[in-house]
């Protein structure tokens, strides 16, 4: 079944732009290739009040009652290009608005406006960021720009913000801190869980005296809608959309899973890899992404996109059903090419419609394409799109909802066919499931495999069914040179041979999660502790024997409790790092890892309870990433 188009485009773009500009949305874009399409004009009711009805990303509400006129500059319009879109308007420095707007706070020291991060201040040293070329896209508080690796002539996506925030108000120190605490919770995210595939990946954070700047993938493929619903000349169909559907699933369960609520799914924050047909998907831009509540309570601040917002956003009581909500709107959006709930009244679409409709107004099955549309396709939405949150399935129960799980059992069975695809096709999977773990996790178990592998353990009861023998040959087949080491080449060259489709420079980020010693090489301890089953193995009678090994060979004075500078010692053994402050901030997040009570240190019963296996954390939620020419257009 050809999904609809044409007809409907007017009313996606309208109502998916107009409809978030009501609100204030101050936007931090992440690694877009493509500069930012016009949103319409901001503040078409006129008047502070009436705009600031959502806070779109680092200020809170009240910040946002003095902002969001689209302005002129030097008493002239905003510069557009030839589509209508507004150019972003910047200085030579690296911000997304002009200089001129910069705001004089009185009452605050340079130190409290413009904080050290603790990020690396290298960037200049290793990249050429070009100011004078027209940005990638930009935003209210910040820019992307190209950055060229001065060693290799990579290309990057360079994300700046400026680290003074740009609030047109009487300033407060709470609205200070909470900025920059937006700008430090973006960064912990990405790097919680960008060790997926699924997500726009960042290499480094960087920072000066001004700004601070995250060096991300490039994806150049353009936004999920733009190329599903808006001036391609191909007609999508249902398989194929289901197949987007998962990668943005799939991100949402890695969020929730890590305790993070993402707060901002819609089209835009998606992006393809490249311009290939069949690229991946990629989450990008976590500048609302919060964290969830550790006792159970529900979030009260709004912010997001109108359209995509979920009735209990708009009444600030919220957890992450929230998020799945969300993605229900997209996958609406996608099979029909118009969203499920907008202003039918105005000209201008205006948030308060938007808001009424989405409590109110139930969902329209019946207008094209929908007759046409499968009832597993219908079913998956109305479930997602159920207005009370606890109905709702969870992220992880939507991923495995019919619709999804047959299009995906009928490429894969397709792909594995005729292949001897090591591990059943789980090893990127496997792979990026070891990445997103804590560097202490990966760093330990490294070190329990390589007592597990020594001479001595061969014979323990724990190895016989833990697939060593298939990851031994694996290892072999990817070592072409004999030198029991596995470099960056190899594992490229090597994961496409045995089935995979992945980039070098998602090769370059696997391995860089694999290589807990630092020296740019895989070993097979490293190798092995990333494709393991632990939940296999710590039901074996010989597993505790081996965390406790493990930590007494870190506990180096037998106090009883592991503290920074052992961990320091495991993580920097053969990793050589001169940055103090970087160094200080790798230590202090591995022991966040596991130091339940806050006391600075690591106990054995919090080593046990870092180590254990999450059973949530299944392979479904990681893009297999199995190499296969699949034609979606025939289901």
């Amino acid at each position: 079944m050809a999904l609809a188009r044409g007809a409907v485009r007017h009313d996606a773009t309208r109502a998916r732009g107009r409809a978030g500009d009501e609100c204030v949305r101050q936007r931090a874009i992440g690694g877009t290739a493509a500069p930012t399409r016009e949103r319409g004009r901001r503040g078409a009711r006129g008047g502070a009040r009436g705009r600031a009805i959502v806070v779109r990303g680092f200020l809170s509400d009240w910040l946002a009652k003095n902002d969001g006129k689209e302005k002129k500059r030097d008493g002239k319009k905003p510069t557009r290009d030839a589509r209508g879109r507004r150019r972003p308007q910047t200085s030579e420095t690296t911000s997304g608005r002009s200089e001129k707007d910069d705001v004089t706070f009185d009452g605050f020291t340079n130190e409290e406006l413009r904080p050290d991060f603790g990020f690396r201040r290298d960037l200049y040293e290793l990249y050429d960021v070009p100011v004078n070329d027209e940005p990638l896209g930009a935003g209210s508080y910040g820019v992307v720009r190209a950055a060229v690796s001065k060693k290799t002539g990579e290309v990057f996506a360079l994300k700046t913000l400026k680290k003074a925030p740009w609030i047109k108000a009487p300033a407060s120190m709470q609205a200070v801190n909470y900025y920059h605490g937006k700008i430090r919770n973006e960064v912990e995210v990405m790097r919680t869980i960008g060790g997926s595939l699924s997500v726009c990946y960042l290499y480094e954070a960087f920072e000066d005296d001004e700004n601070c700047h995250l060096l991300m993938e490039l994806c150049s493929g353009g936004e999920l809608l733009d190329r599903v619903v808006i001036g391609s000349s191909e007609e999508y169909r249902e398989a194929k959309v289901a197949n987007l559907v998962k990668s943005v699933l799939r991100t949402t369960v890695q969020c929730h899973r890590r305790g993070i609520i993402y707060r901002d799914i819609k089209p835009d924050n998606f992006l393809f890899q490249t311009e290939d047909q069949d690229s991946p998907l990629k989450a990008t831009d976590f500048g609302l992404a919060g964290k969830l509540p550790p006792n159970g309570e529900n979030l009260a601040r709004r912010c997001g996109t109108p359209s995509y917002m979920a009735p209990e956003v708009i009444e600030r009581n919220y957890n992450s059903p929230a998020d799945v909500w969300s993605a229900g709107v997209v996958t609406y959006q996608l099979l029909s090419g118009r969203l499920p709930f907008t202003d039918k009244i105005n000209p201008r679409p205006n948030a308060k419609e938007v808001f009424r409709a989405i409590l109110e107004d139930p969902i329209d099955f019946e207008t094209d394409p929908w007759p046409e549309v499968s009832e597993d396709a219908k079913d998956f939405v109305k479930k997602l799109l159920n207005k009370d949150p606890d109905a709702r399935p969870t992220a992880r129960a939507a991923l495995l909802h019919p619709w999804l799980t047959k299009s995906e059992a009928l490429w894969k069975a397709e792909a594995l066919k005729g292949k001897d695809t090591a591990l059943n096709g789980q090893v990127v999977a496997r792979l990026q499931r070891f990445a997103t773990q804590g560097l202490l996790k990966r760093s330990v178990l490294r070190l329990i495999t390589s007592e597990m592998l020594s001479e001595d353990m061969e014979d323990a009861v724990s190895l016989k069914n833990a697939d060593l023998a298939t990851l031994k040959k694996l290892f072999e087949k990817l070592d072409t040179s004999g030198d029991n080491m596995v470099e960056l080449v190899e594992l490229e060259v090597g994961l496409r041979e045995i089935g995979y489709d992945v980039t070098g420079k998602e090769s370059k980020q696997l391995l860089g999660s694999l290589d807990t010693s630092g020296d740019g090489l895989i070993d097979v301890n490293e190798f092995t502790a990333a494709l393991l089953d632990w939940e296999k193995i710590e039901k074996t009678s010989d597993y505790p024997k081996w965390v406790e090994r493990a930590f007494k060979v870190l506990d180096k004075d037998g106090s009883g409790e592991i503290d920074a500078d052992e961990v320091a010692e495991l993580i920097f053994e053969d990793w050589e790092e001169d940055n103090d402050s970087v160094r200080t901030s790798i230590i202090r997040a591995c022991i966040r890892e596991a130091d339940k009570d806050g006391n600075g240190q690591i106990d054995l019963e919090e080593f046990a309870g870092l180590l254990q296996s999450d059973p949530s954390d299944d392979l479904d939620q990681y893009d297999s990433r199995i190499a296969s020419s699949f034609d979606f257009d025939q289901v």
